[in-house]
């Protein structure tokens, strides 16, 4: 049974999210997992579509992660739409970057790629602890 809803992945890396996405259907964790190798359209999905997590790489070509975050607050405040839960899921080890993401309050957590299924057990705390 799923645990949690609709799961955005946004990264310009394709194996990294079929990996992401085959942990998540594998685990029967979601009711749904899309992916999008684009940030813009990544917008253009959370402007149309409820998720409840998007999990969110830092270093994308044309819009970055936090660039990303930027324009979804802008989202948030034109439209007045609900902001889902943002977990950095990253191969940046940087701690600047942690750092940096720690300054959003949209975002619950940070993970290094590849998604594992120890992580999905985070993803999980998170709502248990009612962060999400």
């Amino acid at each position: 049974m799923a645990k949690l809803g609709s799961i955005l992945f946004v990264d310009d890396d394709e194996v990294s999210n079929f990996l992401g996405a085959t942990v998540m259907r594998r685990m029967n964790i979601a009711r749904q997992v899309l992916v999008s190798t684009d940030a813009d359209e990544a917008l253009e999905l959370v402007a149309r579509e409820t998720f409840h997590i998007i999990l969110l790489d830092i270093n994308m070509p044309a819009m970055n992660g936090f660039e990303f975050l930027d324009a979804l607050k802008q989202l948030k405040e034109s439209n007045a739409i609900a902001i889902p839960a943002v977990v950095m899921l990253t191969s940046s080890t940087n701690r600047l970057d942690r750092e940096k993401a720690k300054q959003y309050s949209m975002v619950k957590g940070y993970l290094t790629k590849p998604l594992k299924e120890e992580d999905v057990d985070y993803l999980i705390g998170l709502i248990t602890e009612g962060a999400v």
